[in-house]
C-alpha cells in the first residue's frame, strides 16, 4: 500500500464482529470443529490482505502485528504472490522428483547459514513440528544407544505426533495419546518469575550427565528455542546459547536449535543462533520459510546424514513446489530489511518501555521479536483481563496476540517491511488500551 492509502489505516467501521463476519462465523460453527481458539480472538472474517494490513468482510481494515504467529516475515508481499503464479504454471507437486523451484531454494536455503555450514544437508517436512520431530529422530538415529532428549520448560515445539512431549505446556500435551520421545525437562532462563540463573541451569544439566543414580536417562541430544516463542518471547541473556553449545560439546550431545519461530530475520539477524556465534548440529526452520506456504526443512551436519538409512523421512506433501518457490524469493528478500530491523526493534523496545502503565512488568527482546509482560501487584495478569485487551485492540484496528507461561504477555510480530507509520500507530493503540485499563480498574 501507498502511504496515502495508509492514511486510512486502521479503520474500524462497524463493532468486531460486524454482521457480515457474524454470519461467517456461524457457518464456521455449524461446520466446522468446536475446538478451533483463534476466533476467541479475533472475532472476524478475512475479506483480504495486503502487506501488513487486513481487510475483514465489514471491511473493517486492521493493522497486522501477528503475521499469523510469525509465518508471514514479509507480510502478505506481492513478491510471493508473483512467486507462487509463476510456479503454478510449471507444476505444484514432485514428490522428491527435483524441480528448479527445488534447487534453487536448496541453494537460498544453504546460503542463508554461516559459512561454517555449508556442507550441511537438508531434509524438507510439512510443519514446524514434523522439522522438529525429525530433527530429534536424526539425533537418536546417529547417538548410538542413548534416547533422550534435554528440553526446557516454557519450551513450544509443535502439538502433534512425538513432538508434543517436547512442548511444556500440559494443555498441548492432554489430548495427545501419543507416546512420544523420553525427555528431560530443565528450567529455562525467566528471571522476572524463577531464580535459576545460567550456573544453576549449566548445574542441573551436567547432574543428568554425570549422576547415575539421579534418574534420569542419559540424553544424547537437547532442544533449545534461541528465544522462546509460546512461553513467552524469553530472551535468554548473552552467554547462554554458548554455554549451551559447550556444554553438548563436552558431553557429546547433538544440539538442535528451534528457529521455527525466531528464525528468517525475526530477531535481526537470519537466524537468532547467530547472535551467539554458535554452530549447531541441526536447525528446525518453518513458518516464515515459505513465506505462508506450508513448508519446514531441518538443516544437519553431513556426516549426520551418512548414518542414515534409506528412505528416513517420508511424506507425500513434504517440498511442495510452490512453497519452494516462494520460500526461495523470502529468503533473497528478507536479508535486506536485517539491519532494519535490528535497529528499529530497538527502537520498539524503547517505546514499550517508555509506555507508562503499571501493567506492564517487563519488555523484552531482539529484532521484531518483542514480549510485554502484564501483570498487577506481583501477579500475572489474568487470562480475562488480557483477553479484554486484545479485544480492545482489535476494535481499533490492531492484530496483537498473546502467549507465555501465563498467557500474559503480549507479543510484537510486525512483518520485517511493515511501514513506520503502522508501528507508530499501532503503538498509540497499544498505549492507550493499556492506559485505559489500568484507569478502569481504579
Amino acid at each position: 500500500m501507498t502511504g496515502q492509502q495508509l492514511i486510512n489505516v486502521p479503520d474500524v467501521r462497524t463493532a468486531v464482529p460486524g454482521p457480515k463476519s457474524i454470519s461467517i462465523l456461524e457457518d464456521q460453527k455449524k461446520y466446522e470443529t468446536s475446538t478451533i481458539a483463534y476466533t476467541d480472538s479475533f472475532p472476524f472474517a478475512v475479506k483480504s490482505a495486503k502487506g501488513s494490513v487486513i481487510t475483514d468482510v465489514d471491511d473493517n481494515t486492521f493493522i497486522d502485528w501477528m503475521t499469523g504467529i510469525s509465518v508471514l516475515n514479509l507480510g502478505y508481499d506481492e513478491g510471493i504472490i508473483q512467486a507462487v503464479k509463476d510456479q503454478m504454471e510449471k507444476s505444484w507437486h514432485s514428490l522428491e522428483i527435483p524441480t528448479e523451484a527445488r534447487i534453487r531454494f536448496l541453494k537460498k536455503f544453504s546460503e542463508s547459514f554461516p559459512s561454517e555450514m555449508k556442507n550441511y544437508r537438508t531434509m524438507f517436512g510439512i510443519s514446524g513440528a514434523d522439522a522438529v520431530e525429525t530433527a530429534v529422530n536424526i539425533a537418536h538415529s546417529v547417538g548410538g544407544s542413548r534416547n533422550s532428549t534435554i528440553t526446557f520448560e516454557g519450551a513450544y515445539h509443535g502439538v502433534s505426533g512425538g513432538i508434543v512431549s517436547a512442548t511444556a505446556g500440559t494443555k498441548y500435551r492432554r489430548t495427545s495419546y501419543s507416546q512420544g520421545f523420553s525427555v528431560v525437562r530443565v528450567p529455562y532462563p525467566y528471571p522476572l518469575w524463577y531464580d535459576r540463573d545460567v550456573s544453576h541451569i549449566l548445574s542441573d544439566l551436567r547432574k543428568i550427565m554425570v549422576d547415575h543414580e539421579s534418574g534420569y536417562e542419559v540424553p544424547d541430544s537437547l532442544l533449545v528455542e534461541p528465544i522462546q516463542g509460546e512461553g513467552g518471547y524469553i530472551v535468554p541473556p548473552d552467554g547462554f546459547l554458548r554455554a549451551i553449545r559447550e556444554f553438548c560439546d563436552q558431553y557429546d550431545l547433538s544440539m538442535i536449535v528451534d528457529e521455527v519461530q525466531s528464525g528468517m530475520g525475526r530477531t535481526g539477524k537470519m537466524w537468532a543462533f547467530e547472535h551467539e556465534g554458535i554452530i549447531p548440529d541441526i536447525v528446525c526452520a518453518s513458518k516464515s520459510v515459505g513465506g505462508g506456504i506450508p513448508i519446514s526443512a531441518i538443516y544437519y551436519r553431513d556426516d549426520y546424514d551418512r548414518k542414515l538409512p534409506k528412505p528416513f523421512h517420508m511424506g507425500t506433501y513434504r517440498a511442495n513446489p510452490l512453497g519452494l518457490a516462494a520460500g526461495a524469493y523470502v529468503l533473497e528478500t528478507v536479508p535486506r530489511y536485517l539491519p532494519r530491523v535490528e535497529k528499529d526493534g530497538k527502537k520498539l523496545v524503547s517505546a514499550f518501555k517508555e509506555i507508562e502503565s503499571e501493567l506492564i512488568l517487563d519488555v523484552r527482546g531482539k529484532g521484531f521479536m518483542i514480549g510485554v509482560e502484564l501483570g498487577k501487584k506481583g501477579e500475572p495478569l489474568s487470562s480475562e483481563r488480557m483477553m479484554k485487551i486484545k479485544h480492545s485492540l482489535l476494535n481499533h484496528g490492531l492484530m496483537m496476540h498473546t502467549c507465555g507461561h501465563f498467557g500474559n504477555v503480549f507479543r510484537y510480530m510486525g512483518a520485517l517491511n511493515i511501514p513506520d507509520e503502522l508501528n507508530n500507530k499501532g503503538m498509540g493503540i497499544f498505549r492507550n488500551a493499556l492506559r485505559t485499563e489500568g484507569a478502569n480498574e481504579k
